[in-house]
């Protein structure tokens, strides 16, 4: 028998069991895609990062869903690294070490950041901004995320798609209390992400349970149903957000920085806090980074028959 070691991380905390749950398998040199997916639909958490050799980055990683691959993850990319330094295959020999990882999304810096030799928190840089024109009534989407229309209408910001790796659609809420009780329509959303080609809905307020907060946020993925309805804390989200804010002029940046912070998950029991950092040059949006605090809540072996394994 094959032994493979898998660890599940939960990022965006420092408390097991709050934050996102990644899966994240150390060595899948030598797996094939068959089994990347065979393994991220057992371990069964929104995502699973399988790390391998890179003739172009310090590491490549790629990442599964429980029915499929997607081009980036945010919390499973916080997840893996941590990883890494715990395993000792990343050494914290300074108080930054940048390494770059290479996905379907591009080859991405990964800033991993400590004091004393204890890691403190990851930063990944997402790939480049990009937004599309969304063409619908605000009453449509309040109705389907079961809110009133007003509460939409009434922050005059816009619904408007943003990438940072994944397409989200970004919805404007007015009141904390809305977002809290909001139940969405899981199969129209369904429909509507198709319709319109987005992974996510990501939905703010202004409004915060922390005053320490920037946004408070939930991220619905129907698309990912079948592993996660409603996201606790979500990466390329919370990147694509920050770009939207600052391209509506929601938030202002300060020194050509605009730092925030997230707090997601709080609905669902997984409270998590994501730290934005959107770096701007010459007035533009150069950079997008997303990242947090991590930290292991299941420390695993997976038994495989040696067959599964070959290319």
């Amino acid at each position: 028998m094959e032994k493979i070691i898998v660890k599940q991380v939960d990022a965006f905390t420092d408390t097991p069991l709050l934050g996102n749950p990644a899966g994240v398998v150390i060595d899948a040199n030598g797996m094939n895609e068959e089994l990347m997916q065979a393994i991220a639909r057992e371990v069964n958490v929104s995502e699973t990062a399988f790390v391998l050799d890179s003739d172009v980055a310090d590491f490549k990683v790629r990442f599964f869903t429980p029915s499929g691959e997607v081009d980036l993850c945010g919390h499973a990319t916080i997840g893996t690294f941590f990883a890494l330094v715990e395993v000792g295959r990343i050494n914290l020999d300074s108080d930054c070490v940048t390494v770059h990882q290479e996905t379907k999304a591009g080859i991405l810096p990964v800033d991993i950041y400590s004091a004393d030799g204890r890691l403190t928190k990851i930063i990944m840089t997402q790939a480049s901004p990009r937004f599309r024109d969304f063409v619908s009534h605000e009453d449509e989407v309040a109705g389907i995320l079961g809110i009133p229309g007003p509460q939409i209408r009434g922050t005059s910001f816009p619904i408007e798609l943003a990438y940072t790796g994944l397409w989200h659609l970004i919805v404007p809420v007015q009141g904390l209390k809305y977002v809290q009780e909001m139940k969405p329509d899981r199969e129209k959303l369904l429909d509507f992400s198709h319709e319109h080609a987005f992974d996510t809905v990501h939905v703010f307020t202004l409004e915060t349970v922390e005053s320490r907060s920037s946004v408070h946020t939930r991220d619905f993925a129907p698309v990912y149903a079948d592993a996660v309805v409603e996201d606790p804390a979500t990466g390329t989200a919370s990147g694509a957000l920050g770009a939207y804010l600052v391209r509506n002029g929601i938030m202002e940046p300060e020194d050509n920085l605009l730092a925030l912070v997230s707090e997601q998950g709080y609905e669902i029991g997984r409270d998590s806090r994501i730290d934005i950092e959107i770096v701007l040059e010459s007035g533009n949006i150069d950079k997008v980074k997303v990242g947090g605090k991590a930290v292991t809540s299941l420390d695993g072996t997976m038994y495989l028959e040696p067959q599964l394994w070959s290319q």
